[in-house]
């Protein structure tokens, strides 16, 4: 997990990082100006970390403030 996230940490989209309890180990917060972004962010950085066994994708359709 401690390479994975160190890796994480080197992709600009890539804004905060969280380890977890339960069914996922890492939650990577990752903020792009459009869809097109994110698969890119995929496909040329993500898709080939060693030791990313599976990926779940949820797309923010707005943030409530308090």
């Amino acid at each position: 997990m401690a390479k994975v996230i160190e890796q994480f940490n080197e992709i600009p989209e890539i804004k905060k990082v969280f380890s977890l309890t339960g069914d996922y180990d890492v939650v990577a917060e990752i903020e792009v100006e459009s869809t097109d972004e994110l698969y890119e962010a995929f496909a040329k950085s993500i898709d080939h970390i060693d030791g990313i066994i599976n990926t779940n994708t949820h797309i923010v359709m707005k943030e409530f403030s308090k």
